[in-house]
């Protein structure tokens, strides 16, 4: 019984299946013996901006430094993403510096949630917006440079940080 299941290899037999491995590798369509190759999605492009383009600094009737700045100015930040899905601002930083170099400390607004206006998939596309009121005065001044890095994380993962300048007057 078991000579029935042998096979004898002989070099006429290996020279026939080479043979015939050679001519079925060569008839195949070159398309489907092309490797394919998987490419990541680059990171999200984001873009940053300011309403308003300038700051504008407006006293307050009564300040008390720290807690209350004698200056402040309203404004918010839009980030624009590239319709790339899942995407999330993780962290918006601010940085303001007056015009003879003096710093203010950092301010972060760690994981912070848009203003929607109806929360539909149609404001998403346009942009999120994060109203936001810069105290300024206490240990520094109230015109110079506010630098804003906001940092960003789509669906699959990828980070990405946009930055501006929004002057301050």
């Amino acid at each position: 019984m078991n000579e029935r299941f042998h096979i004898r290899r002989s070099p006429r037999v290996v020279s026939a299946l080479l043979l015939t491995a050679v001519i079925a590798a060569a008839s195949c369509d070159q398309k489907t013996t092309t490797p394919t190759t998987i490419s990541f999605a680059p990171a999200a492009a984001v873009l940053v901006s300011a309403v308003p383009a300038t700051l504008f600094a407006q006293p307050r009737n009564s300040f008390s430094c720290p807690t209350v700045t004698p200056f402040f100015a309203p404004m918010v930040i839009v980030v624009q993403p590239d319709g790339t899905p899942g995407f999330a601002v993780t962290q918006i930083t601010l940085n303001f510096t007056d015009r003879s170099g003096q710093t203010q400390p950092q301010i972060t607004l760690p994981a912070p949630v848009p203003t929607t206006q109806f929360g539909s998939a149609l404001d998403q596309s346009r942009g999120f917006s994060f109203p936001f009121t810069l105290g300024l005065g206490c240990g520094v001044g109230h015109s110079g440079t506010l630098f804003v890095a906001v940092d960003t994380r789509d669906g699959m993962g990828h980070k990405t940080t946009g930055h501006m300048n929004v002057s301050v007057n």
